[in-house]
């Protein structure tokens, strides 16, 4: 019985390359697929991996190809060049209105204050808040190399679906597979240049899209943002073994909005509850980064497009995503000496 390109295909997108637990198509992709006979010639693109890594992928996919009946199986890798970042972090939430895109804007401006160069990937396809956290609405350049160009804002590279949209209200009604490949190309094709930290906000939730896209992206740690209240911490505990699940390490839980401070008489008031986020963490066996209250400032910082920290005044918040700056890295530095 002839072998069929489909089955050969099929078999590539089911296959895991080992050692990294993520399936082939997210971490490289298919360039060709060839039968000649019982002759199957591929070409796959990947990021550069370990040699045994690839010798291992490359035995496993011939076992399988060989299942189909193939006498001869050629593979041939093609490397892909990838942007030269440093650390990529997800952030997630496992739901909205926790105020996750607040937390990665400020975080990553914490971050750059203290020498970093930092990028913020808007991976929140279907709600792209970034920009509008950022004050920014116009289309990013491609440059001769027809790389976009991301707009620079307080320090940070930006880059967003809702940037590239014909409007701040154009729905994205997407699909999995068309939302993998856009966020793919907001990453390799963007010209990133070095980058310290690379900051991915990803959508809420913990289904398909947030897991594809985590790991579509060659992406190392994770953190968690929560509120302290139960339905909040229920939500964040699923993402936080989504992550653990692909191997992703985490680096922490930020807990936000962990208390309102009254702009008149600076009395502090825990509309959510209490200690949820700390709980969380310490029964996940995870750091707690740290605590951000609610204030006027935030809101306000984000309705106008400037960061909590670039507000004029004394701010909680701003000390609190400073100190959470400076756990993080001294942390990433113990976990990478």
């Amino acid at each position: 019985m002839p072998i069929i390109q489909t089955q050969v295909i099929d078999v590539l997108k089911t296959t895991f390359v080992p050692s990294l637990k993520k399936l082939l198509l997210n971490v490289g992709s298919i360039d060709s697929v060839e039968v000649i006979g019982n002759k199957v010639n591929i070409t796959l693109r990947l990021p550069k991996l370990e040699d045994s890594i690839i010798e291992e992928l490359k035995a496993v996919i011939t076992k399988r190809v060989m299942q189909l009946g193939a006498e001869v199986v050629d593979i041939d890798i093609v490397f892909k060049s990838l942007p030269n970042i440093k650390r990529i972090i997800a952030i997630a939430s496992g739901k909205g209105g926790v105020g996750k895109s607040t937390v990665t804007t400020n975080l990553a401006v914490s971050l750059g204050q203290l020498g970093n160069r930092v990028g913020v990937l808007d991976a929140d396809v279907y709600g792209p808040n970034i920009p509008k956290m950022f004050g920014v609405d116009s289309l990013p350049k491609v440059n001769e190399n027809k790389k976009l160009i991301p707009i620079e804002k307080f320090g940070i590279k930006l880059i967003s679906v809702g940037l590239l949209l014909e409007s701040s209200d154009t729905p994205v009604i997407w699909r999995g597979p068309l939302v993998t490949k856009a966020i793919e190309q907001l990453y390799e094709d963007v010209e990133w240049g070095e980058l310290d930290f690379l900051l991915i906000d990803l959508p809420p939730g913990t289904g398909d899209v947030a897991l594809t896209i985590a790991q579509s992206l060659p992406t190392k740690y994770g953190i968690i943002v929560t509120t302290p209240q139960e339905v909040s911490l229920l939500d964040a505990s699923r993402a936080l073994n989504m992550f653990k699940q692909m191997n992703i390490q985490i680096l922490g839980v930020i807990e936000n909005m962990s208390y309102f401070v009254c702009p008149h008489c600076g009395a502090k008031t825990e509309i959510f509850g209490a200690g949820g986020g700390e709980k969380l963490a310490l029964n996940s066996n995870v750091s707690f980064l740290g605590k951000v209250p609610l204030e006027t400032q935030v809101r306000e910082g984000g309705d106008l497009g400037i960061p909590s920290l670039f507000l004029k005044g004394n701010s909680e918040v701003k000390l609190a995503f400073q100190e959470i700056a400076k756990k993080l890295i001294e942390q990433l530095t113990l976990l990478e000496s």
